[in-house]
């Protein structure tokens, strides 16, 4: 699940549509998304903000992806918490059978593939629960959350994410080892321009 619904107002406009190397932040998420499911599960960009732009980016990878599709949050002036509900009612509409939802940043393309692979693979040794961490230091987004942690991601209000979930239950949280470099975001325009020579150097997106 991309979480694509935030207004940008440091960026001072549409981020998930800014070009990276190449492509717009949005199109290196779904691409790394679609490289690093395992296995092939749905994709679901959870749109808000800047809602037509956005789904202008997202249209021609419809086809490019199985599984791919948009739900969009018109609550999402009240904050986060609004668009992982939108996203995992989406869910329980339409893929029954998913037990898990991965959660992921339309401004993180630096993510590394191993790390989701890592996610997932916690996530098949029994825990309802994995996210990344470095020296012990839960790190935050991207993490998964099993169906039996939906209802508290529901009761969450306002600008909270997820991360309190983790943070209040760290014992039942299965880790996996990350640099924190790869899980840089893009905030503002200065961010964009300094990781643009890093990501141009890197193989983290196909």
């Amino acid at each position: 699940m991309v979480l694509a619904a935030g207004g940008g107002s440091r960026f001072g406009g549409a981020k998930q549509v800014a070009v990276l190397g190449g492509r717009a932040l949005l199109e290196h998420v779904i691409a790394l998304a679609a490289q690093a499911r395992r296995p092939p599960s749905p994709i679901v960009v959870v749109t808000g903000a800047h809602q037509a732009e956005v789904e202008r980016t997202v249209v021609p990878h419809l086809g490019n992806h199985d599984g791919l599709s948009m739900c969009h949050n018109p609550d999402w002036s009240l904050g986060m918490s609004t668009s992982l509900r939108a996203g995992i009612d989406h869910l329980e509409r339409t893929a029954l059978n998913v037990e898990a939802a991965l959660f992921m940043l339309s401004d993180q393309p630096l993510v590394s593939p191993d790390l989701l692979y890592g996610l997932q693979q916690r996530w098949h040794q029994g825990w309802t629960m994995t996210a990344p961490v470095h020296e012990g230091k839960l790190l935050g987004a991207p993490a998964l959350f099993g169906r039996v942690w939906w209802s508290s991601i529901r009761s969450l209000q306002g600008d909270q994410g997820a991360r309190s979930i983790l943070e209040t239950h760290r014992s039942e949280v299965g880790g996996v080892e990350t640099d924190p470099g790869r899980l840089a975001d893009i905030d503002t325009r200065q961010d964009l321009r300094r990781h643009a020579g890093t990501f141009l150097s890197t193989d983290c997106v196909p």
